[in-house]
């Protein structure tokens, strides 16, 4: 089996195709392209839910609270929509990146070179000095300042320039869903205990019991119960799912905002408290691997190992559990893979 010309010819076609990947550019916010497809979904369900409000269920409450009602929703849905506009339009990144103004493509990363993107609060991408929690999105290819996480919803990166607008933007579309629910479970009460109180518009004494009006007062639209009744459950629904999903989240950064943490530290610590600990147990058994010289392979030579003119052979420390197998694999990406399977007893 010709293990050391597959692995050669691996090593090449690594090198190859790390040569051959294309440097990309940095995205300066969430207007940069690509556009992302959770953030049309976010604005066709802000404007569907803001259309079906001011335009079918707000005019079908009592008179005396419909302009409380417009008020109250028309301010918060004008605010969300703002702090929504700068939580995208804003540019996360730290000082340096944006002092570079974006006008080179960002090289490719290679670890052979380096041990991480950023080393000593250098990036060697940016190639600027960052902060200490700047962190360099894969998805934007730029450091961010005070990193939190990459929204797709809003595809940009939320960091310390945008984090207020982003918090703010969770509050006032939570609070604005609250409103939205509670005005369609009053209007579907009144209609089974007493449509009379949701059909208090004057255009409503020219028409049928079984006839509504939409869009009042200004396009009044004539349509049947059903239709309503459906509209009503579909923007209930919808409603009630965006409530779970954004509540659960604004929960969520309460609770980092508690602890005074930030996303990524929380999910680092996570995976950091999640990694299996040694248990008691443990025996150390040491051996020694020896790679031979092998014909027409100089991969397996003393300096593919180790560097030039040391031995051959390595010396391996291992902590094996009492009557455990272990299958070890010692991998070299230059030389074929040694297994070797050992038994305590």
């Amino acid at each position: 089996m010709d293990l050391c010309g597959r692995s050669q010819r691996g090593a090449l076609r690594e090198a190859s195709r790390k040569q051959a990947s294309p440097r990309r550019w940095s995205r300066v916010n969430g207007w940069s392209w690509p556009l992302h497809t959770f953030q049309a979904v976010a604005w066709t369900t802000l404007f569907v839910l803001a259309f079906a409000n001011f335009g079918i269920f707000v005019p079908l409450l009592p008179p005396n609270w419909n302009l409380v009602i417009y008020g109250v929703t028309g301010g918060l849905f004008c605010f969300h929509f703002v702090v929504h506009l700068l939580a995208i339009s804003i540019d996360p990144a730290e000082t340096n990146v944006r002092l570079k103004n974006y006008s080179e493509p960002v090289p490719t990363f290679d670890p052979s070179k380096h041990t991480h993107v950023i080393e000593n609060q250098y990036c060697h991408l940016c190639e600027v000095t960052v902060n200490k929690k700047a962190k360099h999105c894969r998805a934007c290819n730029k450091c961010v300042s005070d990193f939190d996480h990459h929204c797709k919803w809003l595809n940009n990166c939320v960091g310390g320039r945008n984090y207020r607008c982003f918090f703010c933007s969770l509050v006032s579309a939570s609070a604005s869903l609250l409103f939205l629910i509670t005005i369609l479970l009053y209007v579907f009460i009144q209609y089974f205990v007493s449509p009379e109180e949701v059909r208090t518009h004057p255009l409503y004494e020219d028409v049928s019991k079984d006839t509504w009006l939409l869009f009042l007062p200004l396009f009044p639209v004539k349509t049947k119960t059903l239709v309503v009744l459906g509209i009503g459950v579909f923007v209930l629904l919808l409603s009630a799912l965006s409530l779970l999903l954004l509540g659960h989240l604004l929960i969520f950064h309460l609770f980092l905002m508690f602890k005074k943490l930030s996303t990524y530290e929380y999910v680092t610590q996570n995976r950091c408290q999640k990694t299996p600990k040694v248990p008691a147990g443990r025996k150390e058994l040491s051996f020694k691997i020896s790679m031979p010289q092998v014909a027409g392979c100089p991969s397996a030579s003393p300096s593919a190992l180790s560097g030039p003119g040391a031995a051959p052979s390595v010396t391996l420390q291992l902590g094996l559990l009492k009557h455990s197998p272990l299958l070890l694999c010692w991998h070299n990406p230059l030389i074929p893979c040694v297994c070797v399977c050992a038994h305590v007893v």
